[in-house]
């Protein structure tokens, strides 16, 4: 993205702003298949697609799942870009958090018998199989910029401005049919390294300033790329946004920045009951009671811009093996 900005490009006349946004009404019912849905059904009803240039910040402590949760989004969104023969989209996962092998072990595990776990220290139970799962797993259109073992004497240092870059030259240049970028994915926020290009927020101090930083330049490669944005953020250790005993983060309890908050179009937060109350407890909230499981996963829609609704919360199981997410049945 340019650094130099002309500013006449910031400024709109009445005319402008209502000739850009029929526009933009009219690319939306011509291309409904644009943005990203929610593939969890009922939270997906009341979670709108995420639009091209917007943000969404997926907000969890450490263990609840954040990484877990971005996977899920976005192999089911690469599912339906192969499915809707959109074969010119591609999805693209950045991460300071897990090395490529480590990601992929999750796709693997969704089409063989092996566990994931399992495969990262060597256990393989069906080889022949593993071999099919890679092969099937090679065809889906998820693009990783991240650590990879297989390069581990020349890692980058993917801080901001680079993993900016290495978006480019991927879409840009690597590929000579010139994807579209359907959704990017970012994991996590507060791990990114500082970035010596700007500001010099290196400085001792500063991080909350970086982490402001990286949510403005997140927006922009939103609006860059022309597409939607899911990105993991870290939330506190102490929690002021809960309701005890429902541990779910508020919009205000990622770490570092109350620009999170403000500076994304939506927030969901997640919560897994396990890892802050006993397992095989009971947690009453109001008129009702909950089993602490091993594969709950809560969400609430903690933001949605646009006059849409938000606060609203789902109960949710989790498959560890498949890394799949489907609605806790109430009735």
């Amino acid at each position: 993205m340019p650094d130099d900005y002309d500013l006449r490009n910031a400024i709109y006349t009445p005319q402008q702003s209502a000739t850009y946004s029929v526009q933009a009404a009219e690319q939306a019912r011509a291309n409904k298949n644009v943005g990203l849905s929610m593939p969890i059904p009922v939270l997906g009803d009341y979670f709108a697609p995420l639009a091209p240039g917007q943000v969404c910040a997926i907000i969890a402590q450490t263990s609840h799942y954040k990484s877990g949760f971005l996977h899920f989004l976005e192999h089911e969104s690469a599912k339906r870009l192969m499915a809707e023969g959109r074969e010119d989209e591609i999805i693209i996962h950045v991460s300071v958090e897990e090395c490529v092998e480590e990601q992929t072990f999750l796709e693997l595990a969704r089409y063989s018998s092996e566990d994931a776990g399992g495969l990262a220290v060597g256990r393989i139970q069906d080889w022949d199989r593993l071999m099919k799962a890679a092969m099937e797993v090679g065809l889906i259109p998820i693009y990783r910029i991240g650590d990879s073992l297989a390069r581990a004497e020349d890692m980058p240092n993917l801080y901001m401005s680079n993993m900016i870059r290495a978006i480019k030259l991927l879409v840009e240049e690597l590929l000579d049919w010139r994807p579209k970028v359907a959704g990017l994915f970012f994991d996590y926020l507060q791990a990114f390294p500082y970035d010596p290009e700007h500001n010099d927020l290196h400085i001792e101090g500063k991080r909350r300033l970086q982490v402001r930083e990286d949510i403005y330049r997140l927006r922009q490669a939103a609006a860059y790329f022309k597409c939607p944005v899911f990105v993991a953020v870290q939330a506190k250790q102490h929690l002021e946004g809960a309701n005890p005993p429902i541990m779910l983060p508020g919009i205000y309890d990622g770490e570092e920045s109350s620009s999170i908050a403000q500076r994304c179009d939506r927030i969901l937060s997640l919560w897994m009951p396990k890892n802050t109350h006993a397992l095989g407890s009971t947690i009453t909230a109001g008129s009702s009671s909950y089993l602490v499981e091993e594969n709950s996963l809560w969400i609430k829609v903690a933001k949605q811009r646009g006059g849409l609704p938000s606060t609203k919360i789902f109960r949710c199981r989790i498959d560890f093996r498949t890394n799949s997410i489907t609605m806790v049945d109430d009735k």
